[in-house]
């Protein structure tokens, strides 16, 4: 019963079987940038968002074949896949040959540990990588915004042989058609003019600030008026504390330098200060905070 319930070998009504595919080169060309083997990635299962977790392309497999290097991944010159070099003997595996396409990346079931008693009831008893499950990878900012592909579980497997023998994997069949590059400006922002502070470390004296506008993913702050920012680098750790007129209504965000000018900077969200501890924010928090700077009057 419980390899029955392991290996699950019916998806989930309403889920499509695998099926062969016909690759486009200009969405592999972008597969192979943004989620090429061994990137670590983000991502989230079944489309809940609130539930992020950190893994790492292990492998592609095209065919059956498991690719574990980049450098069996054949380009022309303008960068787009044209074969694959597959087994033993490297064979040449040409694109419009390849009829299954599957993304390899590590069991990471333990992971749902972590998660507080709600969050793991959403992901249901038999947890994240049931056969049919979405998985939704997300890769670093680009430059052009957040790129992100939208996955299908196959099927878990342990590897009997290969460079991972004896580790737990999962095969995740992407959807090109949802591969896509999200402008975090798109992402509905609110402007504002409220005074925050901005500590850069623990011991340190807040540094006075003007939040610009705040989004679900990132807060802007301006010099307050006849200052400058202090000196900022990307990927700076820092806090920043929203007042909106009592301490139920007071919010201490941790996040990440993305951008820094002199007179402006931008925050990454990643956690909020709530029962004595950070934990990572949440929909429901940047709702909350969104709709008290809606409703704050001047």
């Amino acid at each position: 019963m419980f390899k029955l319930l392991w290996n699950n070998p019916s998806p989930p009504k309403g889920r499509e079987e695998a099926a062969d595919m016909v690759l486009d080169g200009d969405r592999m060309k972008m597969l192979g940038e943004h989620f090429p083997i061994g990137k670590k990635v983000r991502y989230f299962p079944e489309y809940q968002r609130d539930i992020v977790f950190h893994t790492i392309i292990i492998a592609w497999r095209v065919n059956d074949h498991y690719i574990y290097s980049r450098e069996a991944i054949r380009r022309d010159e303008d960068g787009l896949p044209e074969s694959f070099l597959v087994g033993e003997r490297k064979t040449r595996l040409a694109l419009d040959k390849v009829r299954r396409l599957q993304l390899m990346v590590p069991d990471t079931t333990d992971m749902e540990r972590t998660l507080d008693y709600i969050r793991r009831a959403n992901l249901g008893r038999n947890g994240q990588f049931v056969r049919g499950n979405a998985i939704t990878l997300i890769a670093d900012t680009c430059r052009n915004g957040i790129p992100s592909v939208d996955t299908q579980v196959d099927s878990r497997l342990r590897m009997k042989d290969g460079p991972y023998t004896d580790n737990q994997m999962i095969l995740l069949r992407p959807d090109l058609d949802t591969l896509k590059i999200a402008d975090q400006r798109q992402k509905a922002r609110v402007q504002s003019r409220v005074p925050v502070n901005l500590y850069l470390k623990e011991d340190a004296p807040p540094v006075g600030c003007i939040l610009g506008d705040f989004s679900d993913v990132s807060l802007r702050l301006k010099a307050a008026p006849g200052q400058a920012m202090p000196p900022l680098k990307v990927n700076d750790k820092v806090v920043v504390v929203i007042n909106l007129g009592d301490a139920a209504s007071t919010y201490r965000i941790k996040g990440s330098v993305f951008r820094a000018a002199a007179d402006a900077c931008v925050i990454k969200l990643k956690q909020l200060y709530k029962d004595g501890d950070f934990s990572a924010i949440k929909t429901m928090d940047v709702l909350e905070i969104k709709t008290g700077l809606l409703n704050l009057r001047f």
